[in-house]
């Protein structure tokens, strides 16, 4: 995927954005990597043996349509969460924190809010960094110049993803 191609899948895919597709392949066999999702354009989304039933013989079937969460994005595809019950595995959990917790850091974060974070991580192949503020952490897409980990600076949360209990930022201006 190129630049131009993540950047066009952003615009299409936007994390925490909610997208309905079709399982196309199991490209491994049921039980081993996951699945491919046909999004209706490219790129195709995927997602992770990790989300799924742990009995490969209730995976979601080929032709099978549901909901999903972006997650994120990486060369090539759209990393998926899916949203429909039967078809991730029901101990699957993509938050560490419990119901009563999330509760919590929403009402300490709303949207809007501005924090002050350290990048920890910089992943230039999907372009995106990851950001640590109080005993939270948040990854953040990048199109230009990736910052230096380390770099410290203000944040604002954008959204708060109520499935994944996810925290968006992106850098305050």
């Amino acid at each position: 995927m190129s630049i131009n191609e993540l950047f066009a899948a952003r615009l299409a895919f936007p994390v925490g954005g909610r997208v309905r597709g079709t399982v196309s392949a199991i490209p491994m066999g049921a039980g081993r990597s996951g699945l491919l999702v046909d999004l209706g354009q490219l790129p195709q989304g995927w997602v992770d043996v990790l989300h799924l039933p742990d009995d490969p013989t209730v995976w979601p079937a080929v032709g099978k349509t549901g909901l999903f969460e972006v997650l994120q994005h990486r060369p090539g595809q759209v990393r998926l969460f899916p949203l429909d019950a039967g078809m991730r595995g029901r101990r699957t959990r993509v938050s560490r924190w419990s119901g009563e917790e999330w509760a919590a850091i929403t009402r300490r974060y709303p949207e809007g809010t501005h924090v002050l974070g350290t990048v920890t991580n910089v992943f230039p192949g999907n372009r995106e960094y990851t950001v640590t503020f109080d005993d939270c952490w948040s990854a953040v897409e990048y199109e230009d110049n990736a910052p230096s980990v380390g770099w410290a600076g203000s944040f604002r949360v954008t959204r708060l993803l109520e499935w994944t209990h996810r925290i968006l930022l992106a850098p305050a201006t």
